[in-house]
């Protein structure tokens, strides 16, 4: 190897690693955005829902928190845009959002204009384009590592939640407002750094140059089409169900706090220490992505949030009622649940980018994203209308119990994506 190649190496992998840190910083902020819905709920009730009683201004926030997620609908734009104007430009304009966003939040003065905020927070939040991005730098052999790699130092913004939490609300005092401090400076600095220095991933530059010499545009019709006529559209549709069935049990994270809240068992410092908790979980969840992945293969950790979601949320319900075991249940069953989402969440995401070609990657991406938006949010009117009839510890049992349903399509439809090399993905040559 002469000295010019092992320079031209060394500033290869030096750059990767770069990235990598890079969206790390991306994932820290990604983080901490999504998790910020999920510590406020009672204070928002508090001063925005204070004249309704309990169960109708829970119910009311529901409804809010479901219209608001009505966002994700359109984030599928992002992903397929990532496709026709590149991965680092909507990278950019995701980082510079989420922080935008925030910003505004700090001058909501009703329900209304805070829905209206959150709409456009998970806009930003769910496009999840550094997923792409990494998918399509790191070796085949190692996809899910660095992938985990990610998740696990991006999860740094999520235990920042709820530590910034207990500062900003306590016994005595609440300013939720000040949660939001942090993100926006963050955002605007990440934002201008990305922008300066990061390259789009090679794989999508000899892709993009291939369709742009042959005369070949982008269409997004044209790419959803192609996908739903593809050898294995059937493992596709799968996976987005599993998606949609998913997001219907992304309530349990964004109405938890106000739950425990609502029993007046635990204290704010340890509903603070429940969500951290919670939030600990998810560095096991990336963990085990991350070791097993890639050894063992996705399917079998498919199956294992699939069981974990709906035991842990049921008996979380239960134990919260539970003066004598409320904190233990809350942390041992809070955190069970989180892993079991984001292991069943993450790994769906990895196998969908492993069964899409590099034309479409964004495309799938951005279907996975609607299908999921479409669960959340019919999870949230409908948790909205039993919370209102039953209460909200039985609407999020009836919920969980949907996640057994992925377990059969697992079994019928979905197969093992371990090794993958996304270049043969439909027998795409470069």
């Amino acid at each position: 190897m002469s000295g010019r190649e092992g320079s031209s190496k060394k500033l290869t992998r030096s750059y990767f690693l770069y990235m990598v840190f890079i969206l790390i910083l991306v994932q820290v902020l990604d983080s901490y955005t999504t998790s910020f819905p999920t510590l406020i709920p009672s204070r928002i009730i508090e001063e925005f829902l204070s004249g309704y009683p309990e169960n109708i201004a829970l119910s009311l926030f529901t409804l809010s928190t479901g219209i608001g997620t009505m966002g994700m609908y359109i984030c599928a734009l992002n992903t397929y845009f990532s496709d026709k104007f590149g991965r680092k430009v909507m990278l950019v304009v995701t980082i510079f959002g989420m922080a935008g966003i925030l910003f505004l939040m700090n001058f909501s003065t009703s329900i209304i204009d805070f829905t209206i905020y959150l709409f456009f927070l998970w806009f930003f939040t769910r496009s999840d384009i550094w997923m792409i991005f990494i998918s399509e730098e790191a070796p085949k052999e190692k996809r899910a590592f660095w992938m985990q790699v990610i998740l696990i130092g991006g999860t740094v913004g999520a235990i920042l939640g709820p530590i910034l939490r207990s500062v900003y609300i306590t016994e005595t005092s609440s300013n939720w407002r000040g949660l939001t401090y942090f993100p926006i400076v963050f955002g605007v600095i990440l934002g201008v750094i990305a922008l300066l220095t990061l390259k789009e991933p090679k794989i999508f530059q000899e892709d993009v140059g291939n369709k742009l010499s042959g005369g070949t545009s982008i269409s997004l019709r044209k790419n959803v089409k192609s996908l739903l006529k593809a050898p294995n559209k059937k493992e596709l549709i799968a996976l987005l169900i599993m998606s949609f069935v998913l997001g219907t049990n992304s309530i349990f994270r964004n109405l938890m706090e106000p739950y425990i809240f609502g029993e007046g068992i635990l204290n704010e410092v340890q509903i603070s220490l429940v969500i951290l908790g919670a939030t600990l979980a998810v560095y096991i969840a990336f963990l085990l992505i991350g070791v097993l992945a890639d050894r063992i293969g996705r399917i079998p950790l498919l199956y294992l949030g699939s069981v974990l979601v709906p035991i842990s949320q049921v008996l979380f319900v239960i134990g919260s009622t539970i003066p004598e075991i409320a904190l233990f249940s809350g942390l041992l069953f809070g955190g069970l649940s989180a892993l079991g989402y984001w292991l069943s969440w993450i790994v769906v995401s990895m196998v969908i980018l492993e069964v899409v070609p590099t034309d479409s990657r964004g495309t799938g991406a951005g279907l996975k994203s609607l299908f999921g938006a479409a669960g959340i949010t019919l999870g949230f009117f409908f948790t909205s209308l039993f919370t209102y009839l039953f209460g909200l510890g039985l609407a999020v049992i009836i919920i969980s119990l949907s996640v057994g349903l992925n377990i059969p399509l697992i079994y019928f439809y979905v197969k093992e994506t371990k090794g993958t090399d996304l270049r043969d993905v439909y027998g795409l040559k470069f």
